[in-house]
């Protein structure tokens, strides 16, 4: 007898094993086809949803610009754009790309800096600002006419400034970027700017210019309460005088106490005594500077487009303006005065000027990666659009995307 010839039961047994294994993998490979299904139904839904979400501008061709990454206070979106054509910084050994942020309205691209022309209508050589700081440039979009615009990105990222100007193709503009040289041109001579930011129809380009300084206006300088305000055509200093606020404040006490010493104990007026006739007048001491230690300090106007000139001598010359104002308000004798006041004042005596605020820098059109003859904002076409969402459907199901905080639900 052959024991080496398998037995029924031992055809059984590996039967049953193949069949409890055809069993298993029948139910993973079903299982995991449903569970990626599950998944790939998920995943389609995270993207529609993402995409229903975003804002994409586009031309009028289909073509891409970019994402949205937020608004302007013209609620036209905001996308970065790379600048790969822009020569590498020293030292910077892996050439990093700089970013300029534009906004795009439907028929334009818009920057926060203006570009400045030499010639009338934005036409001649280009110049941009250098990038601007809170020492000259605080006053908000409202002011920009006087004293440039903030644009902190591009100081954060210490690149040249980036700025939307005239184009060839009437309304859409060109961006431009500063250059390390001087404008070649004279900021007196500047005559018109683009400012693309204006809500405007046609062309934002306007006439310009900033003037060659001047003389400020002082009236408003020594606040004793009432407030002032600066005249048409001026503007207030407050940010530079408020570098200066706190010498400027220990040197006015410090001569308020001087003056008070000297006026109060030897200008006398004379009045009536009670009991006395009218002709009999007597002379009695009055402090007639009571009013100088209420004495604030003001604000300095300075022309349009141009700023208050720190000479060194700043601190000194704003407190003698201030006392000297102060003084004539009082209505007193002024030869009296004069010998009084003149051994205090005069020694902290000078001259405020006002001065051209912007400095520039030449500018050069930014260049297309692909086409170096063109602008890199040549090839765009308006009108320009964004992607709007619609009503996905997965196997048939429609469905409309939700955010996770339950976006669109009462509450």
């Amino acid at each position: 007898m052959n024991t080496n010839h398998p037995t029924l039961g031992n055809r059984q047994r590996g039967f049953i094993i193949t069949v409890e294994l055809l069993l298993i993998v029948t139910i993973l490979v079903i299982g995991s086809i449903v569970g990626l299904v599950a998944i790939r139904d998920v995943l389609v839904k995270r993207v529609e949803s993402q995409r229903s979400q975003e804002v994409v501008v586009q031309d009028a061709n289909g073509v891409a610009m970019g994402k949205a990454i937020g608004f302007d206070e013209h609620e036209a979106p905001l996308i970065p754009y790379i600048d790969r054509t822009a020569p590498p910084a020293l030292p910077d050994p892996q050439h990093r790309n700089f970013r300029a942020l534009l906004a795009v309205r439907d028929d334009r691209f818009t920057s926060r800096e203006p570009v400045y022309y030499s010639g009338d209508n934005c036409t001649g050589t280009p110049c941009l600002k250098t990038a601007s700081d809170e020492d000259t440039d605080s006053f908000g979009i409202e002011k920009t006419e006087e004293t440039g615009s903030v644009s902190y990105l591009y100081a954060l990222q210490q690149s040249p400034v980036y700025a939307v100007g005239a184009s060839t193709n009437h309304v859409p503009g060109f961006l431009y970027r500063s250059m390390p040289q001087a404008c070649p041109v004279d900021a007196g001579a500047i005559r018109s700017r683009y400012l693309s930011q204006r809500v405007v129809s046609g062309s934002p380009c306007e006439p310009f210019a900033l003037g060659g300084g001047g003389q400020p206006e002082t009236t408003c300088l020594a606040d004793v309460g009432d407030g002032c305000v600066c005249p048409a055509g001026f503007n207030d200093q407050g940010d530079i005088l408020s570098l200066y606020l706190d010498p400027i404040t220990a040197l006015l006490q410090e001569k308020t106490l001087e003056l008070d010493a000297a006026l109060s104990t030897t200008i006398v007026v004379e009045r009536d005594k009670p009991g006395q006739g009218i002709g009999n007048p007597k002379t009695d001491e009055i402090i007639v500077t009571d009013i100088v230690p209420l004495v604030q300090v003001g604000e300095l106007c300075c022309p349009a487009g141009t700023q208050l000139q720190d000479d060194g001598n700043l601190v000194n010359t704003t407190v003698y303006v201030i006392l000297r104002e102060v003084i004539a308000g009082l209505a007193l004798d002024e030869t009296s005065v004069s010998t009084l006041v003149d051994p205090i004042l005069q020694p902290l005596a000078g001259t405020l000027h006002c001065v051209v605020s912007a400095s520039f820098q030449a500018a050069e059109p930014v260049p297309d990666p692909n086409d170096p003859l063109r602008n890199t904002l040549e090839r765009f076409q308006p009108p320009f659009r964004v992607n709007l969402p619609v009503n996905e459907s997965v196997d048939g199901a429609e469905w409309i995307s939700t955010a996770p905080d339950g976006e669109g639900i009462p509450r």
